[in-house]
């Protein structure tokens, strides 16, 4: 089984350059119940690559509910997909102590409407701080 090597993550890299990146992405967070940080990353030099549809997962992975800490995303575009896995982590995530966006965009107003968006997303750790760098 594939997935058992996934039982001891605790930090993970992901690239968001792939179409299936958020397939990969749910079933690596649905098998690595002890993931502590989590960091997506856009290769340099990347053009927009179309995404597969958003899907709601079914059940929240455990890592959500029992250990991730920390999320840290590289080049955030703003896209809906992105949104939607940033709300996801934020509203489930109870162990969490911060989340960091870099947004891609210089223009202070795609930046504002990032903010705005992200900051009503309901969080499930009263502790958890969001971060715009």
């Amino acid at each position: 089984d594939v997935g058992g090597i996934f039982c001891c993550l605790v930090h993970l890299k992901m690239c968001t350059c792939e179409p299936e990146w958020l397939e990969l992405l749910m079933h690596v967070l649905k098998k690595s119940p002890k993931l502590r940080a989590l960091k997506f990353e856009k290769c340099p030099g990347q053009g927009v690559v179309p995404c597969s549809p958003w899907m709601e997962p079914s059940s929240v992975p455990d890592c959500l509910l029992s250990s991730l800490e920390t999320v840290e995303w590289v080049m955030y575009k703003g896209t809906e997909e992105e949104n939607e896995v940033v709300a996801l982590i934020l509203r489930s995530g109870s162990c969490l102590r911060k989340v960091t966006i870099h947004p891609i965009s210089t223009s202070n107003s795609k930046k504002l409407r990032m903010i705005k968006e992200l900051s009503l997303s309901p969080r499930r750790s009263p502790t958890c701080q969001l971060a715009f760098d």
